[in-house]
């Protein structure tokens, strides 16, 4: 067996243990949904947990893969920025600019 065909079962292994571990983790989401009834406290616990191991999840999958994902930010969006050199091109072709009316 070559080199590259170890390390392309090694990968594989990874992503079969992720997909396992999102199959748990589904399992324990019902049990949460039926927790959370009986003890808010509890299911706060295990959501926090859960939250921990996706966490770990998303580092294995992007180790293996090599695909990094953004962090999810929340908040208000800023202005769009355009250079000073696109908003001059387009106001020379006669094109309206974002966010402004032609003027």
């Amino acid at each position: 067996m070559f080199r590259g065909d170890d390390e392309r079962l090694v990968r594989l292994d990874l992503i079969a243990s992720v997909a396992q571990s999102q199959r748990a983790l589904a399992r324990v989401l019902d049990t949460i949904a039926d927790v959370s009834v009986v003890s808010p406290a509890a299911a706060r616990s295990i959501a926090d947990n859960i939250r921990l191991l996706s966490g770990l999840q998303q580092s294995m999958a992007a180790a293996v893969t090599g695909i990094r994902f953004r962090e999810i930010r929340t908040g208000r969006p800023g202005k769009p920025w355009l250079a000073a050199s696109v908003c001059a091109d387009a106001a020379g072709s006669g094109r309206q600019t974002p966010g402004g009316n032609g003027d």
